[in-house]
Order: C-alpha cells, then sequence, then structure tokens
C-alpha cells in the first residue's frame, strides 16, 4: 500500500513538472544599442493580421524590451511577463498595480478561480486565466512550489 501511495505522489510529480515552461518572456531595459527594431521586414504583408495583437506579449513600454530566454538562465529578481493562457516559469510575486486570475488547481483541486493582485504569490504550474501580468521571480529551480 506504502509503495503504491509513493508511486502515485511520484507520477503526479512528474505530472507537474511538465507544466513547466521551457522560456521565459524576460522584460529588460533598451540599451542605446538594441535599436527599436520590430523584428518584421518590410516585405511582410500588413493586411494578413494585425501584427500588433498577434504579437502582443512582446509589447512594452518606451524604454523596455522583452527577451525570450530558456528558464534555466531566470534569477531571483527577474521580471518575466505572464501572458493569458500560461503557466509562470517560476514563483513569483505579482508586481504593483497589476493583477489577474489564476487556475491553482493542478496544486490545490480547487477549481475556482483565484484573483491575484500586486504582492500576492504565484506559483509554477498554475495557469494564467486573466489578462496579461509580471511577475517578480522569488525562488526558482528546486526552490518553486
Amino acid at each position: 500500500m506504502e509503495a503504491y501511495s509513493k508511486t502515485r505522489t511520484a507520477d503526479a510529480i512528474t505530472s507537474l513538472s511538465l507544466l513547466r515552461p521551457a522560456e521565459a518572456l524576460l522584460l529588460t531595459r533598451k540599451t542605446p544599442d538594441s535599436g527599436t527594431h520590430s523584428g518584421f521586414s518590410s516585405s511582410e504583408d500588413l493586411e494578413k493580421g494585425d501584427l500588433l495583437s498577434e504579437h502582443a506579449p512582446f509589447s512594452t513600454l518606451p524604454g523596455q524590451k522583452i527577451e525570450k530566454i530558456p528558464i534555466d538562465l531566470l534569477e531571483v529578481g527577474d521580471i518575466v511577463r505572464v501572458p493569458s493562457g500560461s503557466t509562470p516559469p517560476a514563483d513569483g510575486i505579482i508586481v504593483p498595480g497589476e493583477e489577474s486570475s489564476f487556475d491553482e488547481s493542478s496544486l490545490t483541486g480547487e477549481s475556482k478561480l483565484v484573483v491575484k493582485r500586486a504582492g500576492d504569490k504565484v506559483y509554477l504550474g498554475t495557469i494564467n486565466r486573466s489578462k496579461m501580468v509580471h511577475v517578480m521571480i522569488d525562488s526558482v529551480e528546486g526552490g518553486t512550489m
């Protein structure tokens, strides 16, 4: 009986680890040499779609940019963008001025969405079910929930 329980627990933990994204959207400051190149060539047909909405996860405030990086490069204190439908790449805290709703059923079993406001903790393996939010990473690798 004990061996069966341990096996089921190990399987559950393995399943949770598969929810971890491979990349994170890291918010950084623009440097003078990074320029403002949008990454789109002038030959692209703009009538085929709204480039702004299609690439919204990469739009930022002036002086900032978003970089896609492997989650192994994240450090405590980094600020990452968590788009709607995504899971945070590590445990962290919602930055001031933002809020969203997260599905924590993978951790708690509760199917009701949990509203997270500035200063609230969010966990790896939960899913952002509302609007995009920025999260300051407060634990990485083995220190996550």
